[in-house]
């Protein structure tokens, strides 16, 4: 799974000349948190909304409302943007882009190839490659949960198995580490709306079901 699979190509963008209010307008009515920043056609920043509502004079000021308006109408994107914002390339797995959100703490990355904006890719897409990654959509699944720590060398042929034993679909496994280091959780979805008679049988492989 790569970006460019799941970024948005008909990316919104706003010109570096443009006034900041202007700017979170056109972020509200499309319902986007953040907006790359153009100046001749080219990418050269980004600006977000919190960025707007960090640079809007407090609400202690002693200005007159006059002289507030005249202010924030003065303000322009290019004066508040992340000159230098973190970037993706679109042949990059979503994985990474999951990694430098959690690294950076930021939420959306625009996307560029061969210094050209080519998309952005936000946590909501993201969530999305996730979901369906894990088959959370499906209808008639169900989750299980088995203890995987000091599981011994082959422990997932036995589990693979019993489910096919049973004609049972795997949608999704995942593994979760514990607080204890080695100690794992193992997370299936199973294409299945009863699965009492494979828990059974897992039970009796040694699977302890939790």
């Amino acid at each position: 799974m790569k970006v460019k699979n799941f970024m948005k190509k008909d990316v919104i963008t706003v010109d570096f000349n443009t006034p900041i209010m202007a700017a979170l307008e056109i972020m509200k009515q499309n319902k986007i948190k953040r907006l790359p920043v153009t100046k001749n056609g080219k990418f050269v920043g980004l600006v977000t909304r919190a960025m707007i509502r960090d640079a809007s004079p407090s609400e202690a000021t002693t200005l007159s409302m006059y002289e507030l308006n005249y202010l924030i109408s003065k303000m322009i994107v290019g004066k508040i943007m992340v000159k230098k914002p973190v970037t993706i390339s679109p042949e990059v797995p979503v994985e990474e882009a999951i990694s430098l959100g959690k690294k950076h703490g930021i939420g959306g990355f625009p996307v560029i190839k061969n210094k050209k904006l080519v998309g952005i890719i936000t946590e909501s897409d993201i969530i999305g490659v996730v979901s369906d990654a894990l088959g959370l959509g499906e209808k008639d699944s169900r989750r299980l949960i088995i203890d995987a720590s000091g599981k011994r060398f082959g422990y997932l042929k036995d589990l693979v198995e019993v489910l096919d034993s049973k004609n049972i679909p795997i949608l999704s496994v995942m593994s979760i580490p514990k607080s204890k280091k080695g100690d794992w959780s193992l997370i299936l979805r199973l294409k299945t709306r009863h699965v009492a008679a494979a828990k059974r049988d897992l039970a009796k492989k040694g699977f302890k079901i939790t």
